[in-house]
C-alpha cells in the first residue's frame, strides 16, 4: 500500500516544569475553594492567578457549569459534583494554557507569541 512505509508524524510532547505544575495545581485547589468556601476572596485570588485568560475562564466556567447543571437537573441552591468538576476543569485548563505560554515565552522569547502589525488588520471586516 502507498504511504505505509513512511513513519507517522507525532507532535512534540510539551511538558510543564515543576513550577508550572505547581501553578496549575494551585489554581485547581483555589478553584475548588472558591466554590466550597464562603469568602469572595477565593474568587478574587482565582482571577488574579489566571489573569491573562481569566475573563475567558470566567465566561466558559460560568456558562459551562450552568449548562451542566441544567442537563443534570441540579438545584440552584446546592452544588453538584458535575458542576464542580466543570468549574475546576475550566480553571485548571486556563492555568495550564497560561503556564504553557509562559514557558514558551521564557524559553524562546516574545517571538513565541505571534503578533500582527496594526496596519495589517482590516477594520472593515
Amino acid at each position: 500500500m502507498v504511504g505505509m512505509d513512511s513513519p507517522s508524524v507525532t507532535p512534540p510532547v510539551s511538558r510543564l516544569s515543576a513550577i508550572g505544575q505547581l501553578y496549575v495545581t494551585t489554581v485547581g485547589a483555589v478553584a475548588l475553594l472558591s466554590l466550597v468556601a464562603d469568602s469572595a476572596a477565593w474568587h478574587v485570588a482565582l482571577v488574579v492567578l489566571t489573569l491573562p485568560l481569566s475573563l475567558l475562564a470566567l465566561w466558559v466556567g460560568y456558562y459551562g457549569g450552568l449548562a451542566v447543571g441544567f442537563v443534570t437537573g441540579a438545584q440552584a441552591n446546592e452544588l453538584s459534583w458535575p458542576v464542580v468538576a466543570v468549574w475546576v476543569a475550566v480553571w485548571t485548563m486556563t492555568a495550564w494554557l497560561n503556564a504553557q505560554l509562559a514557558q514558551k515565552v521564557l524559553r524562546v522569547g516574545w517571538r513565541a507569541v505571534p503578533a500582527r502589525k496594526f496596519e495589517d488588520v482590516d477594520l472593515d471586516d
